[in-house]
């Protein structure tokens, strides 16, 4: 990393969005396999309350990322979600619709960075980079083989590093459950994001904790609100303090902004101690040692 003090805090804002996955993609074998319009222009309006409740906040206050979940941005809206994140000044990390080439699918999230990122308000232009889907879900499967398609997997792995705020692994639903992931991600993140579009949502709780604690990192779930489930959870000592938030109940559109620990947890991470002197954390897992200090 290129600066040994951390920040304190990183801020989170999750847009957790409300598509009808029944309303948005036609089975028929003989529809595209993209969003339809009705769900577009519903989901976008759902989006743009989001990013209008984080610009009103204070500029103290405003997310350092956001997240949105699975499958949620339309392609005729990815340039426009390029301009929210140059104005607003936050990272954006967000799934985005299906993209068929070749009889093959992608399932694909986009993370746009603002050039003057961190500093907030940002100016300037944004670049940005895409990340894939390794493993599909049986109902995704079965939905392209319905529409003679099959998926095309991504099988590359990705850390971000946000110097100040972190690093930061990412994953896209059913590949929050490739054990191999975390084999990688042990002593190499602080942040794991995952944005999902999930029925099994008290899989996704469980699986949290777990990771949380192998991995000794700070989980983040971005689930639909269609089926709600979105999750932060810190390895705190204190049981109280660890679901920094939980969304329960479905159909539910809501926005969020959250503080992740940063400086607190990298401390604990980069100490030869076993556990934390402050007793703030759990203690580590066995064998855990931070790649990079």
């Amino acid at each position: 990393m290129k600066t040994i003090d951390k920040e304190e805090y990183l801020r989170i804002g999750l847009i957790q969005t409300n598509l009808d996955q029944y309303l948005a993609w036609n089975s028929s074998e003989k529809e595209p396999i993209t969003m339809s319009n009705m769900e577009e222009l519903r989901v976008w309006n759902e989006i743009k309350k989001g990013f209008i409740y984080i610009k009103s906040e204070p500029e103290n206050n405003r997310p350092h990322i956001i997240i949105l979940p699975e499958l949620t941005i339309p392609q005729s809206h990815e340039i426009e979600l390029q301009r929210i994140a140059s104005k607003i000044g936050a990272v954006i990390i967000a799934g985005l619709d299906f993209k068929e080439n070749n009889k093959q699918v992608e399932n694909k999230a986009i993370v746009i960075i603002p050039k003057s990122w961190p500093q907030i308000p940002s100016y300037g232009s944004a670049s940005k980079f895409y990340f894939g889907k390794t493993f599909f879900s049986y109902e995704e499967k079965e939905y392209f083989k319905g529409k003679r398609k099959i998926g095309k997997p991504a099988p590359a792995m990705y850390i971000l590093d946000a110097d100040i705020y972190g690093r930061i692994g990412i994953a896209i639903c059913a590949d929050f459950f490739d054990i191999e992931r975390f084999l990688i991600y042990k002593g190499s993140i602080q942040h794991m994001l995952v944005i999902a579009y999930n029925k099994d949502i008290k899989s996704y709780y469980f699986l949290a904790e777990a990771i949380s604690r192998l991995v000794y990192c700070n989980v983040v779930i971005c689930n639909t609100g269609y089926y709600g489930g979105s999750l932060v959870f810190s390895p705190y000592s204190e049981d109280y303090k660890r679901y920094i938030y939980k969304h329960e109940g479905g159909k539910l559109f809501t926005t969020q902004i959250l503080k992740l620990p940063v400086k607190s947890l990298y401390d604990v991470q980069k100490s030869p101690s076993d556990t934390d002197p402050k007793g703030i954390f759990k203690a580590k897992p066995p064998g855990f040692r931070l790649k990079h200090k």
